[in-house]
């Protein structure tokens, strides 16, 4: 795994005006997204995809007001940058999309050698793309296999094969 670079809070996310939720409708707004693109950052800098909402709220900055906390959680989920896994309770968040996602994982099957490789052994790798929910991984692998980058193995059940492009197969 590649190192990561610790999450540091902004200033603004300390300061006061910055953690009430505001009347007016337009700084409002403003301020939602602002905390929900915080929460995408600290899950990306963390390596965090699947996270307990309850905890979450307790990790300072996002030990916020409840209301303020839940309509920026509620803001990605609209925006599709976040699902939820277990309503009110997890949250699966996108801080990468599905695609970026399945390149990584191509990426790492070739670095790797994973010729021949399951949706179990890409959940053991102890990689980032290895919290994804299973759902996820396989919609990675769709797409992967929609590209012509891998192929499911036609006499192994649940097992797909690496095509590196240029190299017979």
């Amino acid at each position: 795994m590649m190192a990561r670079e610790a999450f540091k809070p902004p200033a603004w996310a300390l300061w006061p005006p910055m953690r009430v939720l505001p009347k007016d409708k337009k700084m409002r707004k403003a301020v939602i997204e602002k905390w929900a693109n915080l929460i995408l950052d600290w899950a990306s800098k963390e390596r965090k995809v699947l996270v307990d909402v309850l905890e979450l709220s307790r990790t300072p900055p996002f030990d916020l007001p409840e209301d303020l906390f839940n309509l920026a959680l509620e803001f990605l989920v609209k925006t599709g940058r976040a699902k939820w896994r277990e309503p009110g309770k997890s949250l699966v968040l996108f801080w990468r999309s599905i695609d970026s996602w399945a390149r990584f994982i191509y990426s790492w099957l070739k670095e790797n050698f994973k010729e021949i490789f399951s949706i179990q052994d890409l959940m053991e790798a102890d990689e980032e793309f290895s919290q994804l929910p299973l759902e996820e991984l396989r919609a990675c692998l769709r797409l992967l296999e929609k590209s012509g980058l891998v192929r499911r193995l036609r006499r192994v059940k649940g097992y797909y094969k690496l095509v590196v492009l240029g190299v017979p197969g």
